[in-house]
């Protein structure tokens, strides 16, 4: 009897079993879902083109023969009168004064550190702060790879730690290593060649040490009546030419202008007057620009002449005479989407189906840019729209709201 019983028992718990397992099958098919995370995706629509650029420069000239050497990074604002070069009889004249130039710095860093002799240690506390400071610059820098800009700080933290060694109490001064600098110093000195010609700047403005022969023909003035044809010329087929005994040139202004031949029907809502982000060759800092003009090339193609002004002059602006550029016609922010994962409810609503528990649940969305293979939404108010975080079903057959997942 009892054996009967138990046999029953274990039938029906075996029922069971089965009849959970067909449940689960017939509920899900028998089929894992895949998903994806909704997150914050930021785009920016780019049209590229190539420019000319329209500047008031001036051509420095210095008769002369040897190795011009410059004093100034392209771009660097000069006073008239100041050095913008100097020229050398070879390169090994470059080299010492080089050399002579660093060991000048370290004797104006010593003798700086040498004014706090004689005081108290209550600036001690400064000094640490800045030679932390400064320790924390050159571990960035070298992080990075600006070896450049890492050797600029080599000096700051020789003048900190020679502070704090005097402000302890450590060093009674550095007349012994001056001494041996300033004879360092004339012992190069008397490798020279030569003397050393200077190379001044004619008025103010920015340095730039590339001439190209267009200084005088491509002024802001031209903005007015340079022509496609003349721009797809430069553009193509440039004529550079330095000239005789050119060294540089100075910008008069940091305000630049860049003159391209673009498709008028792709810039909707770029007119004459509004406000522009371009980005500058493989630079990913959007420069704003103001729309000087747009002069219809009558070509009968949508093409016209757009000049662009902007008032920030960097490096990479000032290369040459062209440069590739992006405009920034458009910018979306919102939720990335994957196009697979993109479903129709009943009403004909488009949406997608996420993961609650261990359910599906059909979420709107409101589609703001279509991409090849993902689309961005606009982050929507209420609860039957996609949200931040929510787990996107990407693939799954015959889905539908409620169903069961594994």
């Amino acid at each position: 009897m009892e054996s009967r019983w138990t046999t029953s028992i274990i039938a029906v718990l075996s029922l069971f079993v089965i009849l959970y397992f067909l449940g689960q099958v017939f509920f899900t098919g028998g089929r894992t879902v895949q998903t994806e995370t909704a997150y914050v995706y930021d785009l920016t629509d780019d049209i590229p083109f190539e420019g000319v650029y329209l500047r008031t420069e001036e051509v420095v000239y210095s008769n002369g023969t040897g190795i011009i050497s410059y004093a100034h990074e392209d771009s660097s604002k000069v006073g008239k009168s100041s050095v913008i070069a100097y020229r050398y009889r070879n390169e090994r004249d470059i080299e010492l004064n080089r050399e002579i130039d660093e060991l000048d710095e370290q004797i104006v860093v010593l003798r700086e550190a040498e004014k706090l002799i004689g005081t108290d240690n209550s600036q001690l506390d400064t000094i640490t702060s800045q030679i932390n400071m400064v320790h924390a610059s050159l571990i960035d820098c070298i992080v990075a790879g600006d070896y450049d800009a890492a050797a600029e700080y080599e000096n700051q933290m020789l003048e900190a730690l020679s502070k704090r060694e005097i402000a302890k109490g450590q060093s009674a001064g550095y007349s012994d290593r001056i001494s041996y600098l300033q004879q360092q110093r004339e012992h190069l000195q008397s490798q020279l060649s030569g003397d050393v010609q200077r190379i001044y700047a004619n008025g103010t403005g920015y340095f730039v040490s590339g001439v190209d022969g267009y200084e005088s023909k491509l002024t802001f003035e031209d903005s007015d009546t340079i022509t496609a044809d003349k721009i797809e010329e430069i553009v193509s087929n440039p004529d550079i030419s330095a000239g005789s005994n050119a060294v540089g040139k100075l910008i008069a202004d940091y305000r630049w202008r860049v003159a391209a031949v673009l498709d008028s029907s792709k810039l909707f809502g770029v007119y004459e007057g509004s406000t522009v982000s371009l980005r500058v060759g493989s630079q990913n800092t959007l420069l704003e620009a103001v729309v000087v003009s747009v002069n219809d090339t009558k070509r009968g193609d949508n093409t016209a002449v757009y000049v662009f002004e902007c008032d920030r002059l960097t490096p990479a602006v000032v290369e040459g005479r062209t440069a590739h550029f992006k405009l920034a016609v458009s910018s979306y922010g919102g939720l990335r989407v994957s196009r697979e994962a993109i479903r129709l409810n009943e009403a004909q609503e488009r949406g997608v189906f996420v993961v609650r528990g261990s359910s599906l649940t059909f979420k709107k969305i409101n589609v703001i840019y279509w991409g090849e293979d993902y689309v961005i939404c606009s982050q929507e108010e209420g609860d039957d729209y996609l949200k931040l975080y929510d787990e996107i079903v990407t693939q799954g057959k015959d889905l539908h709201d409620g169903q069961v997942i594994e």
